[in-house]
């Protein structure tokens, strides 16, 4: 089987760093994969496989291979302009996240209307659309009659360099006493961290680590002035592992308004770390109360409430949330999934 994947790019971002870890695993069991993305970035993963980069003009040799998977908004549009050129290859997509109201987040109700019908108009083309949760798969089962769920998996290595400066910064906090919020993520509006600085000035014993660059960064940094707890918000870039980080930390805050899955959460598991995370229906799916503390979106109280019982119960809920990470959200299980669909695709007359 040859399989190319079309991407945004090479950011350290969700769908990337699930095509990522779905080709560490599918490399030994297929004949060719090739990467293709359009834009270059600063900061990019390293892939096990051929890497090329195009324009949106450009058009590849789409039936040198048996599957073209695009992830995100630009690759499905460009594999949906080219699909006449495409005689042989069965072309795949994948939603990531609540279409509707990641845009409704992001821009507003019209935007979102608008632009959620053009992509699902464009994905309905395609051979097979991959939902990375039953929520989602039930939320557009309508849409398209071809949906099939395939949860994200991750895997995190134990042995990641971390910068030392970075860890010496979160370290120089813990040596005075303090317990440990951690949050890494793109930043953005959508992913609810402003909760989690409004309710700080309550939670004297904390401070918040926040990872990541985005949109709404500047927004964070005049929040923290604003709520008076600037001192104990740190705010660290973008790294290449995240995840190495989460030895530093008590509790991983998982706050988003809207997510298709929760990698960051299940590697917070993996790590046997505990987790608070908001009350939606995603997230209900991939793990239960007896392995993370829920909070209710915009409830303070709640939010509060959630913090103090993920600490209090930090051993038996990691513990918990470690055991149900390793049975069902791996790398491996993720690949093995893909690969079965693939094949299934492809031997579809």
């Amino acid at each position: 089987m040859k399989i190319a994947y079309i991407l945004p790019s090479l950011v350290n971002t969700g769908p990337i760093v699930v095509v990522n870890n779905v080709i560490k695993h599918l490399k030994y069991k297929v004949d060719l994969i090739d990467v293709y993305y359009f834009n270059e970035t600063r900061e990019t993963l390293n892939f096990d496989c051929n890497v090329i980069h195009i324009t949106k003009s450009d058009v590849i040799d789409f039936d040198k291979y048996d599957v073209i998977h695009s992830h995100t908004l630009w690759a499905d549009v460009y594999v949906y302009k080219n699909r006449k050129k495409i005689k042989k290859a069965k072309i795949i997509s994948t939603i990531h996240q609540d279409t509707f109201m990641s845009f409704t987040i992001q821009f507003n109700r019209f935007a979102s209307f608008f632009l959620g019908n053009i992509w699902c108009y464009i994905q309905r083309h395609f051979n097979s659309v991959i939902a990375i949760s039953d929520q989602l798969k039930n939320q557009y089962s309508k849409i398209f009659p071809n949906i099939k769920t395939i949860y994200n998996g991750c895997n995190i290595n134990d042995n990641e360099n971390v910068d030392e400066v970075i860890a010496k910064a979160i370290l120089s906090y813990k040596e005075k006493g303090y317990r440990i919020l951690g949050t890494y993520a793109y930043i953005s509006k959508r992913k609810g961290i402003s909760q989690v600085i409004e309710v700080l000035e309550q939670l004297p014993d904390y401070i918040y680590v926040i990872f990541g660059e985005g949109p709404y960064l500047n927004t964070l940094k005049s929040e923290v002035v604003k709520y008076k707890v600037k001192e104990r918000v740190l705010f660290l870039p973008y790294v290449k592992a995240p995840y190495s980080y989460l030895k530093f930390i008590d509790i991983y805050m998982m706050p988003s308004y809207s997510e298709g899955f929760g990698l960051a959460m299940v590697e917070a598991a993996l790590a046997n770390k505990s987790i608070v995370c908001s009350n939606i229906p995603s997230f209900h799916e991939i793990f239960s109360e007896n392995e993370v503390s829920f909070f209710e979106l915009d409830n303070k109280k709640s939010l509060l409430q959630a913090i103090n019982q993920a600490y209090s119960e930090k051993v038996e809920k990691s513990k918990n949330a470690s055991l149900r990470a390793n049975k069902f959200f791996t790398s491996e299980i993720m690949a093995e999934n893909h690969f079965a669909h693939y094949e299934e695709i492809v031997n579809k007359k």
